[in-house]
């Protein structure tokens, strides 16, 4: 079992909040989630529910495949309400395995630190202690570099990563928004391209400024829902 650490000095973070693209425009950049400042960036793709890759749905229904797709854009069934069948992939949290085959190129040399969103509704103690900036507010762990579903003082009905891991150095970066149903990895071109890869991972790469919101899917047909 790994072992966590609360950290109360939660301007460790600050640095990732001060390096995110800011302001009040259409969409969400890619920047605007994962820190500005490394050289590459990679959309991973969480799977879809039932195995499939999104490049594999696609195909299964007419869609297009590309670097901004978006799920709703090539899966017609989605009702835009967040895992609203089995078919579709985690939202807000990297599968296990997804984490597994990411952190196998993050190198750190000791410890790494995991930031879990304070908004989630299963902390034993809701809004307790000092929380890092961004997002309504993290709490802020450390620990060694593994696959982690659980925090200490929360418990959660399902498998919970943290929503952004660093290491100690900041070489690398991971950031899983609460509401995306992908992860992005900001780094060096060594971990991008070992990323892109890796056949266990289904990755793209993108820039800081691409749409990653439902609205940045300019290839696929808007679902009726989505008005833009």
């Amino acid at each position: 079992m790994t072992t966590l650490q609360r950290v109360l000095a939660v301007a460790e973070g600050d640095w990732v909040e001060d390096r995110l693209i800011k302001g009040g425009g259409d969409g969400v950049p890619a920047g605007a989630v994962v820190p500005t400042g490394f050289d590459r960036v990679v959309r991973v793709l969480h799977p879809a529910g039932d195995g499939r890759t999104w490049a594999q749905v696609a195909a299964d229904e007419g869609r297009v495949m590309h670097p901004l797709a978006q799920w709703c854009g090539i899966y017609p069934a989605f009702t835009g309400t967040g895992r609203s069948s089995d078919v579709d992939p985690e939202e807000g949290s990297m599968p296990p395995r997804v984490q597994r085959a990411v952190l196998d190129h993050c190198v750190a040399t000791g410890p790494v630190f995991y930031a879990v969103w304070d908004g989630f509704g299963f902390w034993d103690s809701p809004h307790g202690g000092p929380t890092m900036r961004g997002r309504g507010g993290y709490r802020l762990f450390t620990g060694p570099k593994a696959v982690l579903t659980t925090w200490p003082g929360m418990a959660p009905p399902w498998r919970q990563s943290a929503n952004l891991v660093w290491p100690s150095d900041r070489s690398w970066c991971i950031a899983t928004d609460i509401d995306w149903d992908s992860t992005l990895v900001a780094g060096s071109p060594t971990l991008a391209g070992a990323l892109l890869g890796d056949q266990r991972l289904e990755a793209v790469e993108v820039a800081y400024e691409d749409d990653l919101s439902w609205l940045g899917d300019r290839v696929n047909p808007t679902p009726s829902w989505l008005v833009r």
